[in-house]
């Protein structure tokens, strides 16, 4: 019996429908594990760590006092600092009896990072997206957005206060619109990621590999070129109405080292940090060794059959250059060891590990067992991370009481005197926008009794102090100079000393 045309049509159009079907729905599911981690993170009772601190001042300067310039010793650029600041406008920002704005730090702590929560779970459909448009594969897909929604990496810096997330989500348009050949959006979103930290320079090579890759024109490279240099000029013109040093003025003072080149006798020691660093970017180190073994057993069997699609390979070799040359750069130049700074590796590596680990024959049952054996330990693994709390990205218990000890340093009379030699940002932020004390720092004891003696109150001061931070020397020394110590509070982490003056 021969089939009607219409039947055959309409059995094509239902397979495409229950595919088109599948796609959204696993879409969706990830989407929606994304969102229970992320929450799950923002949820944690975490203060801030230093760097986190110190970006919410300014937020928070803005939210409040309305200092959109953000004034300051400021080294980043602002776009991650706006983004929390409007968040707190929006979820925390109150006002009391006298139409004075108050920010609670703890309602702080979520509207800081709330925006970087939203943004992980962007950067999850668009790596499904991405995996799509570069493979027409359901599964890559799939295993794109599983590898970047149980990352460690993004457990760690997405419900942060960190500037990285904007950077990352900008960055991975910037590579959706290269592979699409979109290259004016493509270099304005590249200048967005420029907004958010100077280190998109780091990622401006791999458009150019995509750019090779594609064969780009002429007026290919003009457009986004012309598109990155405008929206740099505005965070120029930005910098430049600031009353403060430039940002990268400022950043080059605070990262500058002294020499750019590691001596070769530290690379192999670099290497090996930067291994034990990146060997969580996909899962734990397990997983993550797992998974790159097995893309190399699969690499080798597509070199022996053959390969196909001249264009999404160039484009594959792109991102394995770029993923290699950025590797070896952070070994032989003197970058500091912070794992954030591979977060730019995530985008080229989840493709490539999701590209290859979707290449199991399509027809074959075992090629579908393992690929959903893969899916399940990517859940169990992002799942025991989740419960295992951070395991990059810091000590998040470092700050834990900082609260307390700033709600007790509060409760001091007006203009009590705080020498502050370790806590800095931390406990500025705790303390509030509107605290009254003075908060004084010194660098060595010998500088602190020094200038205590030469002020002339009579009235105790303060030396707060984490109890893990040797201090036993400057309490010698405020001896010496002839001031009564004795422990006024002592909690968690933190111990004030009352200073008597003699």
């Amino acid at each position: 019996m021969i089939a009607s045309p219409w039947s055959t049509c309409g059995s094509a159009l239902a397979e495409t429908a229950r595919r088109r079907f599948g796609r959204l729905a696993a879409s969706l599911l990830l989407i929606l594990f994304t969102s229970f981690t992320q929450f799950h993170q923002l949820a944690r009772d975490w203060r801030f760590l230093p760097d986190e601190a110190f970006f919410m001042t300014f937020a928070r300067g803005a939210a409040v006092n309305g200092d959109w310039l953000l004034p300051g010793p400021l080294d980043k650029p602002p776009l991650s600092i706006y983004f929390s600041a409007l968040s707190m406008v929006a979820v925390s920002v109150t006002a009391d009896a006298g139409a004075v704005l108050q920010l609670d730090a703890r309602q702080g702590e979520f509207a800081g990072r709330l925006p970087n929560a939203l943004l992980a779970i962007m950067l999850t459909a668009l790596m499904m997206r991405l995996a799509w448009r570069l493979y027409r594969c359901r599964w890559t897909a799939i295993f794109a957005g599983l590898l970047t929604a149980t990352s460690p990496f993004l457990l760690a810096y997405g419900a942060s206060a960190f500037t990285d997330m904007s950077l990352l989500i900008c960055s991975a348009a910037a590579l959706y619109l290269a592979l699409t050949g979109r290259w004016m959006l493509a270099g304005a979103s590249l200048g967005l990621a420029f907004w958010c930290k100077q280190q998109a320079l780091l990622f401006f090579p791999l458009i150019v590999l995509i750019m090779l890759a594609r064969r780009a024109g002429p007026k290919d490279w003009l457009r986004p070129c012309l598109a990155l240099g405008v929206v740099c000029a505005a965070l120029l013109i930005w910098d430049g109405a600031r009353p403060e040093a430039s940002i990268f003025l400022q950043a080059a003072v605070n990262n500058a080292p002294e020499a750019w080149l590691a001596a070769p006798s530290q690379w192999l020691g670099r290497l090996g940090a930067w291994l034990e660093r990146g060997m969580w970017l996909l899962g734990p180190p397990l997983v993550t060794g797992g998974l790159l073994l097995g893309c190399a057993v699969v690499s080798l069997r597509q070199m022996r059959e053959g390969s196909t699609g001249a264009w999404r390979l160039s484009a594959e070799r792109a991102m394995l250059v770029y993923i290699v040359a950025f590797f070896s750069l952070h070994i032989v130049l003197r970058f500091n060891l912070y794992e954030r700074y591979l977060l730019l590796l995530m985008p080229s590596l989840c493709l490539l590990v999701a590209g290859q680990l979707a290449r199991w024959p399509n027809g074959a049952w075992i090629g579908k067992v393992i690929r959903v054996a893969i899916a399940a330990a990517l859940i169990t693994g992002g799942l025991w991370s989740l419960s295992q709390g951070p395991t990059i990205g810091g000590d998040r218990g470092e700050q834990a009481g900082i609260d307390e000890l700033a709600a007790h340093l509060n409760a001091k009379p007006v203009a009590t005197v705080i020498y502050d030699p370790w806590l800095g940002w931390e406990l500025g932020y705790y303390l509030g926008q509107w605290q009254d004390k003075r908060r004084v720092y010194y660098p060595t004891a010998d500088a602190l009794a020094a200038g205590a003696l030469a002020l002339e109150e009579i009235g105790d001061r303060y030396l707060v102090a984490p109890l893990d931070q040797p201090h036993d020397e400057w309490l010698a020394t405020l001896r010496a100079a002839g001031f009564g110590v004795s422990a006024d509070y002592e909690r968690d982490r933190f111990i004030v000393y009352r200073l008597s003056p003699p």
